[in-house]
């Protein structure tokens, strides 16, 4: 982990190497520590706060009002000894990657003689971010063939850039030289930053280097429930020729509720199969599945006892021990859908709303929220806003504003850092024209819930000691899809009526039926570690109770089996539910007529 040096008098500055194979004491001690007040010194992070720029000295105000067009207010100049970076910010909103004529040049190698001239310099570099394309002498180039990443992705005043500087084009360094000239040019000539005539001249500061952020892929012993959001790219999940890869990668986040986005051709059934083939169940376990006919689904170590569709999007009601999980998996409308994406946000804003207030799911206070997927947020940020505050942009059809968290406050972003890197993309396509960008959120009630880790996976970013550690390889994100894993550790926060409900005592375990496809009868195994009252019944996968097979029956100590015989049920699946004195088991069964 390399530390920016300027600061180590100031800070604290711990170093962190965090493998598979440590113990959870250790784990432990890493979040305590991490958890305190200790300082870090740390780089420019691309996180939609710019509030570390604050203490960047190279900057260059632009008069306001000097543009017909396109109004440039500052922008700012900083570096480590891995990344240039940069902040704009404009006297208006705008899309950086769409819809405007906004152009960076760059003299790489300070010298005015070579390169084209222009506005006092001699430049070799160039990037049209309205047209995300650009040049090297030559040469032409993409975001991704610089590393340049800007943040946000949806609409602001105020963005950030980075580049990378080892970036080479056609073999050759992209900076050759320890100062360059560069300036910002709008609106055909009209603006210019810094003023015309008067490029900025930047020396680039040898002595600060990239501070990584501490990070752990391995889940942590204090995690409650790891989530995981995940566009598998028109049903690559079930692609055989990527079995090994998502395989993978599964295996080594190990997520407890997953929610997938475009599944089309197949359903819950075979999203809980395959996910049981790369992550079996230990003795207790299943995987469960919700499946409102959406290509939103969920796959979850926790029963679903209800689910809605609302909108094209899925809401599912998760049973934790004594306690239950909000949660929305979504995917609204990508790109120029502005309209499409705004009222499919609203809907599912508004489901939560009604959920709380006693209609819909009708959940208890302080219940868990997680609303977790695609949100395509590439144009305005109203869509983001609603995602988070709860203000409803078409009241009349979805209902008035209100508060989304049980403290009247916001939902909070768990904004999740790249490992490796200084941004939180979570889309990534080197064969498209669009950068890297966020399009993937998990958004969650902060006063019940704390965020204990979060990062998306991008393997190409990973050293090789950690792809042996997690047994992963160099592309493997890349070729599963253009979206890249989004994860998130939770832990209840104290004062909520669960202590941890991965952890709840036991006493017995539901076997999985056999023959299972079954027609028209099965047998149920289920064994007691003590002597208790038992309770057997068949719900349907939105949660209804179907079928009593038995009411508080006593059992002894052993192993045991019933016998179920489903001819008056239609074909499809169902879930067994065990009670031993009041606690219960659910596994799936599936009926084939």
């Amino acid at each position: 982990m390399l530390i920016r040096e300027s600061l180590i008098q100031k800070n604290l500055v711990y170093r962190f190497t965090i493998i598979a194979s440590m113990n959870q004491l250790f784990n432990t001690l890493i979040y305590l520590i991490l958890s305190t007040n200790y300082v870090f010194s740390q780089s420019i992070l691309l996180d939609e706060d710019p509030s570390e720029w604050s203490q960047v000295e190279t900057e260059y105000i632009d008069p306001t009002g000097d543009s017909n067009g396109l109004d440039v207010a500052k922008f700012q100049i900083t570096n480590d000894d891995r990344f240039l970076y940069l902040l704009i910010e404009f006297n208006s909103e705008i899309e950086l990657q769409e819809n405007n004529d906004l152009v960076l040049y760059i003299d790489t190698d300070n010298n005015p003689n070579t390169g084209t001239v222009k506005n006092g310099i001699g430049y070799e570099f160039k990037y049209a971010f309205g047209e995300r394309s650009g040049s090297y002498q030559s040469t032409s180039l993409r975001s991704y063939d610089i590393g340049l990443v800007n943040s946000p992705t949806v609409t602001s005043h105020i963005f950030e850039i980075k580049i990378d500087i080892d970036a080479q084009i056609n073999g050759i360094n992209l900076f050759s030289s320890d100062t360059i000239g560069l300036f910002f040019e709008a609106s055909d000539g009209d603006e210019y930053a810094p003023d015309a005539g008067n490029p900025a001249l930047y020396k680039l500061d040898e002595e600060l280097t990239y501070l990584e952020q501490p990070f752990h892929i391995a889940k942590s012993s204090i995690t409650d429930f790891r989530v995981l959001t995940y566009n598998s790219k028109r049903d690559a999940l079930f692609d055989p020729s990527l079995f090994d890869e998502y395989d993978r990668i599964l295996s080594a986040i190990k997520p407890d509720i997953i929610g997938f986005q475009e599944i089309y051709n197949n359903d819950g059934v075979d999203a809980a199969a395959l996910i049981e083939q790369m992550l079996p169940s230990s003795a207790g376990e299943a995987w469960y599945y919700g499946d409102t006919g959406t290509d939103n689904l969920i796959v979850s170590r926790y029963p679903i006892i209800n689910q809605q569709t609302v909108e094209g999007n899925s809401a599912y009601l998760l049973e934790m021990g004594d306690d239950y999980l909000f949660t929305i998996v979504a995917h609204p409308p990508c790109c120029s859908n502005e309209e499409g994406r705004q009222w499919e946000i609203d809907a599912f804003m508004g489901f939560l709303r009604d959920s709380k207030s006693g209609s819909e799911f009708n959940i208890p206070e302080k219940t868990p929220i997680i609303i977790m997927g695609d949100m395509n947020l590439v144009g305005l940020n109203r869509q983001q806003t609603t995602l988070t505050t709860g203000d409803i942009f078409y009241e009349n059809d979805h209902g008035p504003d209100f508060d989304p968290d049980w403290d009247g406050s916001a939902l909070d972003d768990a904004k999740p850092y790249n490992p490796g890197l200084p941004t939180s993309f979570t889309w990534y396509s080197p064969n498209s024209s669009y950068g890297a960008g966020r399009l993937d959120y998990v958004v969650y009630s902060g006063s019940v819930l704390e965020v204990l880790n979060s990062f998306s996976l991008h393997t190409p970013t990973l050293d090789q000691d950690s792809l042996t550690v997690y047994g992963l390889e160099h592309q493997d994100t890349i070729d599963a899809s253009d979206h890249i894993p989004v994860v998130v550790d939770f832990k209840l926060k104290t004062g909520t009526s669960s202590s941890n409900p991965l952890q709840k005592p036991q006493h017995f375990y539901l076997g999985q039926n056999y023959p299972n496809p079954f027609n028209p009868s099965t047998t149920i195994p289920f064994s007691l570690d003590k002597p208790g009252f038992v309770s057997m019944s068949i719900h349907s996968v939105s949660g209804t109770n179907i079928v009593s097979i038995m009411d508080r029956k006593i059992y002894d100590i052993g192993s045991h089996s019933v016998t179920f015989d489903a001819k008056d049920l239609a074909s499809g699946m169902y879930f067994v539910r065990l009670d031993v004195d009041g606690n219960i088991q659910n596994k799936p069964i599936t009926l084939i007529k």
